[in-house]
């Protein structure tokens, strides 16, 4: 449990993606003028980012490893993104059609946030578990 907690803290303040590696800047830049929007945006990356980094986990474990075609996880992870992305889009906009009216062009942007497929690539090069890879 104190790996977890470590983990957690050190992806806050010491390795965090857009502070300290410069990873998902154009979002971050683009719908920070105002707090609900930025705040939007952050929930909803976080969101993406979760969700995609959980399923490319188990599609390297147990669909790329097992049938020796690792050369596929870019391709395979950005798939999983945009998956993620469309349903995000979709759940927003059912749910809160104000917040998918002000983020816009930013919401299907997360799509090429670099910072998405980077945790991904991070997580399977780290060989992070399913937990550690969620976090």
């Amino acid at each position: 449990m104190s790996e977890l907690f470590f983990i957690f803290i050190s992806a806050v303040f010491i390795n965090n993606f857009v502070l300290v590696k410069f990873l998902g800047l154009c979002p971050f830049m683009g719908v920070s003028n105002k707090y609900e929007s930025a705040l939007g945006m952050g929930l909803a990356t976080t969101f993406v980012l979760t969700l995609s980094s959980i399923v490319s986990y188990f599609i390297h474990t147990y669909l790329l490893i097992p049938l020796e075609i690792e050369y596929l996880k870019t391709l395979s992870f950005i798939l999983v993104i945009a998956v993620t992305v469309q349903v995000t889009e979709l759940i927003l906009h059912k749910t809160s059609p104000l917040l998918y009216q002000v983020l816009g062009i930013f919401l299907p942007l997360i799509t090429t946030n670099c910072a998405v497929l980077g945790v991904a690539l991070l997580n399977i090069q780290q060989q992070n578990n399913l937990i550690e890879s969620a976090v």
